[in-house]
């Protein structure tokens, strides 16, 4: 029934006794099923689909500039399950240190925080060359995270 490809909403949830609170109510979001407006949950398979389908190949390098940890552990091992390397970088670090450790990674692409948006700006102009750069999280016009895994249906 379950099994590597299981999804979260495929393990049923237990229904509550009669007059018992709903111990899952506290994670629902309350929108209907199919409802656009929320972003997507960021789940290592949905990952791992997007990622492949940018051309992401078993020994590439992908640096994580995100401050959730959640978010963080979920890119990480959806990117794993096709051999994509993962470097985190620090998201307090800022100008020559984050431009360090970035040209250190060798990262083909950089996952970038929208909230971290100044940091990652600090860092231009430091490096030889720059990864390919998508935006996690609200506010991104372009090469938005959210929105390609929204695509994903």
């Amino acid at each position: 029934m379950f099994g590597v490809n299981s999804t979260v909403t495929d393990i049923p949830a237990p229904n509550p006794a009669p007059g018992q609170r709903d111990p899952g109510r506290r994670f629902r979001s309350g929108l209907a099923a199919g409802d656009r407006r929320a972003a997507p949950a960021i789940c290592p398979n949905r990952i791992a689909h997007w990622a492949f389908g940018e051309g992401l190949r078993p020994g590439e390098t992908v640096a994580l500039l995100v401050r959730d940890l959640a978010q963080a552990e979920a890119m990480r091992l959806g990117l794993a399950r096709i051999g994509v390397r993962v470097v985190a970088l620090d998201g307090r670090s800022r100008g020559e240190a984050l431009a360090d450790s970035l040209a250190l990674s060798k990262a083909t692409l950089a996952i970038v925080d929208t909230a971290l948006a100044e940091a990652y700006a600090g860092v231009l102009g430091r490096l030889a060359s720059y990864p390919s750069v998508w935006w996690n999280g609200p506010g991104a016009d372009f090469a938005s995270l959210d929105l390609a895994l929204a695509e994903q249906g």
